[in-house]
């Protein structure tokens, strides 16, 4: 059943790289495959001797398995140097592969080193996890209890076979050990089978947050696009203010200094004006060098305040072009106050406004109904 498992699961990892690409599931893949084989000479033991092969090699390639799931967890959440999970492993390796050696005859003992280390192996895995990976993600909360788990189940498979091998359980009551030492492995299969999935799991809650991103957010600015601004704007409620801005003479920055510079600008503009408001702001991208801001729980003289301020910081702000000049900026801005069940009625208020301030001269800011 272990080699099936594992063999199935390498494959299926091995599926998803070639559709995803990623190192983190080949390397897991290959992990997988490790472990079967490593099974696959468990198996053999009754069948073909050959005890250096199916105990020594044997219990080196099962302990392999922890460490390259703790590489593929470097490996995917880029932490540095994922091939120090190999150095870590080293000693273990080392002593496993020494008394494997020297007691290939003496199954119960091989048992219980290899499931001591194997244990030590999967609670250090653990500890790293809770202290450098992020518990905030399902997959690395189910990876983290899966080798707490597996910890202890492999402890407690060294203890039935240290129990097995001195004899110390009582005559009528060693049956049921011997059971046990089978239980243990069962267990520890199904850990390893959960924690496994694991990061498939994480690729795919990642693909979905970021293709959720990128169908909300406009590409170039990071702020929300006119789609998303509008579906968040109906689910504000009580008094708001309403801001459109508009960058004054676009047009002849990019027909002057060019598309890239123009491109430039509307990023430096959408960086001032997320530096400008609070978390619960909204703010979106409308168009062009055209931008919309909902300030909720704020009145007109805050929101005033505020459009000023913006105002302010634009005049101030500066962007240098390709050939070297220094690009001004300045905006025109409307504001409207109203209910948050009106965001579209005051998102018209306040442009009718915001074209009021082209038309008195730019650079200002605009009262919706403020006489001209």
């Amino acid at each position: 059943m272990t080699i099936f498992v594992f063999a199935t699961q390498g494959y299926f990892l091995y599926q998803l790289y070639r559709i995803k690409r990623r190192p983190a599931f080949a390397l897991l893949a290959w992990g997988c495959v490790t472990f079967a084989l490593g099974f696959v000479g468990y198996f053999l033991r009754p069948y073909v001797g050959m005890n250096l092969i199916t105990v020594v090699v044997a219990n080196l390639m099962i302990l392999a398995y922890p460490v390259f799931l703790l590489a593929t967890l470097m490996q995917c959440h880029g932490v540095p140097r994922p091939i120090r999970a190999w150095w870590w492993g080293a000693p273990g390796l080392v002593l496993l592969a020494v008394v494997a050696f020297i007691h290939m005859q003496d199954n119960l003992f091989v048992v219980v080193v290899a499931s001591a280390i194997n244990g030590l192996y999967y609670l250090f895995i653990a500890v790293f996890v809770a202290r450098n990976l992020p518990l905030g993600e399902p997959s690395m909360r189910l990876t983290l209890v899966s080798n707490v788990l597996l910890a202890a189940t492999l402890f407690g498979r060294a203890a039935v076979a240290w129990v097995m091998l001195h004899n110390l359980a009582p005559t009528q009551a060693q049956p049921t050990v011997a059971v046990w030492l089978s239980y243990t492995l069962m267990i520890a299969l199904f850990c390893l089978s959960a924690q496994i999935y694991g990061l498939p799991l994480q690729e795919f809650t990642r693909s979905e947050r970021s293709l959720r991103h990128l169908a909300s957010v406009d590409p170039l600015t990071d702020v929300l696009n006119r789609r998303s601004f509008f579906e968040q704007a109906q689910a504000v409620t009580g008094g708001i203010s309403v801001l459109m801005l508009d960058l004054d003479r676009f047009k002849s920055i990019n027909d002057r200094f060019g598309h890239a510079t123009g491109d430039r600008v509307i990023v430096a503009f959408a960086r001032l004006l997320r530096d400008a408001l609070r978390r619960d702001d909204l703010l979106g991208r409308m168009g062009g060098e055209e931008f919309a801001i909902i300030l909720p729980g704020v009145d007109r003289a805050q929101a005033l305040e505020v459009a000023e301020r913006i105002r302010a910081a634009c005049e101030a702000e500066t962007v240098t072009s390709d050939s070297g000049f220094c690009v001004r900026l300045t905006v025109s801005i409307g504001v409207a106050e109203g209910d948050g069940g009106q965001v579209t009625d005051l998102l018209k208020q306040a442009d009718l406004a915001m074209y009021q301030a082209k038309e008195n001269g730019r650079n200002q800011v605009v009262w919706a109904g403020q006489e001209s």
